[in-house]
């Protein structure tokens, strides 16, 4: 006879690996995705998001893959990481350099617990870049937290399986360790997910430049700047509606109405 609590962990631990998609934008060797999909599988996580990628499907991928080629079958591949996380309530981005922008940097054990918090908005994306580059500015600016692994300082080079396989495992450890969330149980009125942060970003832009506050011909960091505070604030979708509203307000006033 099955344990009945045991039973409804695995189903919960199963609804949450289901609900984080591990995107890798930009990846140069096939072997990499391959060698990330066998961190993920191992880790209970299925759910490959490939933002174009320079050589896939490949052999070197299967290869590397070692029994986790279904995952390589399901992958999405997409163009733009906005494609791939449009449906996204959260979205955590990795880095391993210094930006000129600084934003607050979570471990991988504090972004699983932020994680986990988020997990009952929708689904959770955990966005990883290029082998040698990382993410670009622009790219990290469409992830509302940020994630560094911490190395020794004189050597801070990681695989990209590598930091996919630590961050996948404090996942699974602290999801292993709770078993109270189930999915779409939270507020109705939930986080606003990243497609709604970005078309509220690019509302107050336009209104920025009806009223002569923002000038596009000279935009220094302004844009940037703005879109860090809207991903960093965890606005429910409610004062997304609220602020994108007085912006419509706003513009119809300008128009003369």
């Amino acid at each position: 006879m099955t344990n009945s609590k045991s039973s409804d962990a695995t189903r919960i631990s199963s609804a949450l690996t289901n609900s984080v998609r591990i995107v890798l934008v930009g990846t140069t060797h096939p072997g990499n995705i391959g060698s990330s999909a066998r961190a993920m599988k191992v880790m209970g996580f299925h759910e490959l998001s490939l933002v174009a990628p320079r050589s896939f499907p490949a052999a070197a991928a299967t290869a590397m893959a070692s029994g986790a080629d279904d995952l390589l079958r399901s992958a999405r591949v997409v163009e733009s990481l906005e494609e791939a996380i449009v449906d996204c309530a959260m979205v955590f981005g990795t880095t391993a350099r210094d930006r000129h922008l600084q934003w607050p940097m979570l471990s991988p054990r504090d972004a699983a617990l932020a994680v986990e918090n988020a997990f009952a908005e929708g689904t959770v994306a955990l966005v990883f870049g290029r082998e040698q580059g990382g993410l670009t500015n622009a790219e990290l600016d469409l992830c509302q937290r940020v994630i560094r692994i911490p190395t020794d300082p004189d050597y801070t080079s990681l695989n990209l399986a590598q930091a996919v396989q630590i961050c996948v495992y404090e996942l699974r450890s602290r999801i292993g360790s709770k078993s109270k969330h189930t999915h779409g149980g939270g507020d109705r009125d939930g986080i606003a997910t990243a497609m709604e942060l970005d078309m509220l970003h690019h509302h107050l832009m336009e209104s920025m430049v009806k009223v002569g506050y923002f000038d596009p011909t000279n935009p220094r960091l302004l844009a940037r700047r703005l879109r860090r505070l809207l991903n960093s604030s965890s606005l429910r979708q409610s004062e997304v509606q609220i602020l994108r509203g007085y912006l419509t307000a706003v513009d119809h006033k300008l128009a003369g109405g």
